[in-house]
């Protein structure tokens, strides 16, 4: 397996850091103007975010990659939708049945006057009048039935299969966008509704379908529902992603989006699908598929990186004209260098990973946007030295990168991003991967994704870790230790073998002490050598006082108390913004307070125990 590992930091550190570097779809927007990103293919929960669903599970969370964590999701079991797997090119779907008034609801979305908002859908039937995707509403109200509480959404006519939008000013006038285009049914498409300072603008697989004059601000929609609105106008068919900006997008970002999406999926766009390396023809690169680009000079987006790992910008350098676009995606391959051949003299390793561009104008015609800079976003790697780093491009199209002449002079820009400066390599149609002259000093594999430890009662601690990839591993070893110079073996897991797929794995260390302890990961390969990963520390000196069950929970949790605890005098929460919480203190039992936790919002909160005479209050972690 050879692996590079790293270990996730303390969750706050990890919080602000990931908030900080997050994309938008397709490399548009950020945290500040992405309001909320669910995609079906990542963080779809049968419980409040910690058992990922299943093929046919209830969804009870979706969660938001956003960066500002607004999941989405539903307390009633009879209302939650389902997870069906391998749907659409390859990829899950959220699915709804309007009979059961299925729903997910997101809460606390930082909205604008503006709105871009896209789905990825399809219907098996329309059994309303309008059948609704989105609506988004005030605080408390993305379940209204009242129309003019509905202050943003997206409906399907049943009477002429017809997609709709809605906004509604600040001024309470509401503006519907005429239905001009038939639907069918079974079949997905790509909807966008723009909402301008001057126009509602909705596109249907990048065709314009309906516009309407706005002439001022959007109203607040703080809060949001997926797949049913009213209780009457319930979606049903699937649902693959969703994307909401709090600003209208212009020309050239639309245009991005829809071709993200559009490869993603493998669907066909009606106007601007620029990107056709995703085409089988050419070889299906379409995975984090980004772009840059200019309409014209005041409509342009000149740097882009999205959900992967490669940022190309175009700011520094002229050349970028009216009418040009860049778009690129990879082919899924792993981010490692073992059994990698096909490299140029002088390049020890290569990534399995290869990129390819589409450097074209609107009609699809080759262009050239001249010189860009490239970066790689590498902070998930061990050791890495900027010298031995090369960038690798087919220039004479041949899918074969050992008659190259690599690309050197990386520099390190800080953050674990590496730039290529002033690059001129690029063109239509030609693939790129990032190589190393030096695989013992900069090896390139990112395998083990992640590793925590997690407290679950007063001697138990459940260990998570995932992998990228896995080449001749024979498995896991999880040690422990008190003092950083012992160590102790306590569970062991065997590996894959050898796997290209994002791999998850779990162990349970049942006999923890209760004092700070720390965990580590020892990977070992076939031949016998083996790797360590980062510590990650677990405080369990309050767990012998103290314990929540259950944890995570959807209802009652019950704090069960240790002996010789000081009395409870009372409870309150604590959730991820600060917001202190009462919570009824209900004794039930000799040694336990019950409450409910039903009413919460899903996340992560911290129950602060008041005892007397006993200073600071203890603190537990509970899952919702």
């Amino acid at each position: 397996m050879h692996p590079t590992v790293r270990a996730l930091t303390p969750l706050l550190f990890l919080m602000s850091s990931s908030i900080a570097a997050q994309t938008g779809p397709g490399g548009v927007g950020g945290s500040a103007t992405t309001a909320i990103w669910l995609s079906a293919d990542q963080g779809v929960y049968s419980n409040a975010g910690t058992t990922l669903a299943g093929n046919g599970d209830n969804v009870r969370q979706w969660n938001d990659r956003s960066g500002n964590g607004r999941h989405a999701g539903e307390v009633n079991v009879a209302n939650r939708p389902n997870l069906a797997t391998a749907v659409l090119n390859g990829r899950p779907v959220v699915r709804y049945t309007a009979a059961n008034n299925d729903r997910l609801v997101s809460a606390g979305l930082t909205s604008g006057n503006q709105a871009s908002a896209w789905v990825v859908a399809r219907y098996t039937s329309l059994p309303s009048p309008n059948p609704g995707l989105l609506q988004g509403a005030a605080t408390g109200d993305a379940l209204s039935a009242t129309a003019g509480l509905k202050n943003l959404g997206m409906w399907v006519s049943s009477s002429n299969t017809r997609p709709w939008g809605r906004g509604i000013r600040s001024d309470g006038t509401l503006l519907e966008v005429p239905q001009t285009t038939n639907t069918s049914t079974g079949t997905f498409y790509i909807l966008n509704t723009n909402y301008g300072a001057s126009l509602i603008q909705q596109y249907i697989n990048n065709n314009a379908a309906g516009s309407v004059t706005t002439n001022g601000t959007l109203r607040s929609w703080t809060d949001l529902c997926v797949g049913m609105q009213a209780g009457s106008e319930g979606w049903n068919g699937d649902i693959a992603e969703v994307i909401l900006f709090n600003t209208a997008l212009n020309a050239t970002q639309r245009l991005v989006v829809a071709n993200y999406l559009a490869a993603k999926y493998g669907l066909t766009l009606g106007t601007g699908d620029l990107y056709t390396q995703d085409n089988p023809g050419a070889g299906n690169f379409d995975h984090d598929v980004a772009g840059i680009g200019r309409t014209n000079s005041g409509d342009l987006h000149a740097a882009a990186q999205g959900s992967g790992i490669v940022l190309i910008d175009k700011a520094a350098h002229s050349g970028l004209q009216d009418n040009e676009f860049m778009l690129w995606g990879h082919d899924g391959g792993a981010l490692g260098t073992w059994g990698v051949g096909d490299l140029p003299t002088g390049v020890q390793g290569r990534w399995q990973r290869v990129w390819r561009v589409s450097e074209v104008n609107a009609s699809g015609s080759a262009v050239n946007v001249g010189n860009v800079d490239m970066s790689f976003d590498l902070g998930a790697l061990g050791p890495v030295t900027a010298a031995d780093l090369v960038l690798l491009v087919d220039t004479d199209g041949d899918a074969l990168f050992n008659d190259e002449t690599p690309i050197s002079g990386a520099s390190n820009v800080g953050g674990g991003v590496y730039r290529f400066s002033n690059v001129s390599a690029l063109q239509n149609g030609r693939r790129f991967t990032l190589g190393t002259t030096n695989l013992s000093g900069t090896p390139l594999p990112v395998e083990l994704l992640h590793f925590t430890a997690e407290a679950i009662g007063p001697s138990r601690v459940r260990l998570t870790w995932a992998t990228a990839s896995e080449q001749d591993n024979a498995g896991f070893t999880v040690e422990r230790s008190e003092d950083l110079e012992q160590w102790t073996a306590v569970a062991q897991v065997a590996g894959a073998a050898d796997a290209q797929t994002t791999l998850n794995y779990e162990a349970l260390d049942a006999e923890a002490p209760p004092t700070l302890v720390y965990y580590r990961l020892r990977q070992s390969d076939l031949d016998g050598t083996s790797t360590l990963s980062e510590v990650v520390a677990v405080d369990l000196s309050h767990s012998a006082a103290a314990v929540l069950v259950p944890n995570p929970a959807d209802g009652p949790v019950d704090l069960v108390l240790g002996p010789g605890m000081a009395p409870v005098l009372s409870l309150d929460l604590v959730d991820g913004s600060g917001r202190v919480i009462p919570v009824p203190m209900v004794p039930h039992g000799t040694d336990r307070w019950r409450f409910d936790a039903t009413a919460l919002a899903p996340g992560a909160y911290v129950l602060r125990v008041h005892r007397a005479g006993d200073g600071a209050p203890l603190q537990l972690r509970l899952i919702r």
